[in-house]
């Protein structure tokens, strides 16, 4: 009990900030290829509050941190986009959607920098430490993975509008409402225990990189 209490403390403050960091890079990217839209909001910032979604930012991660899933998953407010104030509407749309998982791969590789100047060039050791780093490491890089998946909600699939006909890219569009459906039903099928393989393998680098020892999956 004290374990797990320990990672819902560890993990859903990072996870706050990934997201954060996640939706302010959406906002600034359409910021600068012409849509102000979320800018306006005040979405362009890493303050949590903004982006939060009670479901996805709070109550997902830390039942699945309390049922000690395979993976730690949440997903913010949607960060409103208008593609017809974009420079160019399709390939804008699919750098706004790239900027988000770009951001939460800037972030792994801080802490892994961070990790490495503290544990190896200083000699700094602490488990707290090393947990937190190694958790800021894997909360990013799965978020950045997951991200870049090809299905509907995630921005891996709006990623790929640019090289699409306009009558495929509003149908996709219009299937992000069933994006937690789809996702719970392709964790079902083990299909996404397969398709994470690749960003377990990259945060133990990452993990063993810093010096933070195996990442805390």
């Amino acid at each position: 009990m004290q374990e797990t209490l320990v990672r819902i403390l560890v993990y859903v403050p990072l996870l706050l900030l990934a997201i954060s960091a996640h939706e302010a890079a959406h906002a600034w990217t359409a910021f600068k290829r012409g849509d102000p839209t979320a800018k306006d909001l005040g979405r362009a910032t890493l303050m949590p509050f903004v982006h939060v979604d009670l479901l996805g930012s709070l109550i997902l991660p830390a039942l699945l941190l309390a049922t000690q899933a395979p993976f730690i998953f949440g997903y913010a407010k949607p960060t409103p986009v208008n593609p017809g104030l974009l420079k160019s509407p399709k390939r804008d749309f699919s750098l706004v959607a790239l900027a988000g998982p770009c951001a939460n791969l800037a972030l792994a590789l801080l802490f892994t920098g961070v990790g490495a100047l503290a544990f190896r060039a200083f000699g700094f050791d602490s488990p707290e430490a090393r947990l937190l780093v190694g958790a800021g490491i894997v909360i990013n890089v799965l978020l950045f993975w997951i991200n870049l998946l090809p299905l509907p909600g995630l921005d891996g699939l709006k990623v790929l509008y640019r090289f699409l006909p306009d009558e495929w890219c509003w149908r996709l569009q219009r299937g992000n409402q069933f994006f937690f459906p789809i996702l719970v039903l392709v964790w079902v099928l083990g299909l996404l225990d397969l398709a994470l393989v690749p960003a377990v393998s990259f945060s133990s680098g990452l993990c063993a990189a810093a010096g933070a020892g195996r990442p805390p999956l």
